[in-house]
Parts: C-alpha cells; structure tokens; sequence
C-alpha cells in the first residue's frame, strides 16, 4: 500500500497537534484535586499516545 508525502505530512501534523493536546491533558491533571477526573485525564491522553505512535508507525512504514 502507498501513501502520497502530502497525506503522511498531513498525518505527521496530526501526530504532532496530538502530542500537543496529550502533554496539555496531562499538565492539567496533575493539577486537578480529583482522583476519578485525574485519572480519567491521564487515561485520555495515554490513549493519545498510543494513537500517535500508530500515527508514526504509519507515516515511516508504509
């Protein structure tokens, strides 16, 4: 399968506003006082990360 450079750049971005999001997500958690909102934040982002990662492998391999 092929991927033109235009959609992986376009990918790429999306990692990189993704990244972005999930180090805000958890700069906001550690300050939260809530247990159950903190870990829900740390969730959210760790799934981020996973689907950055996805993204990466994406845009290197195919």
């Amino acid at each position: 399968m092929y991927i033109d450079p235009m959609t992986k750049m376009n990918i790429s971005l999306l990692a990189i506003g993704l990244m972005f999001v999930c180090n805000l997500l958890m700069i906001f958690a550690r300050k939260m006082n809530n247990a159950l909102l903190r870990f829900l934040f740390k969730t959210c982002a760790f799934l981020m990360l996973i689907a950055v990662f996805v993204m990466i492998l994406i845009v290197i391999f195919v």
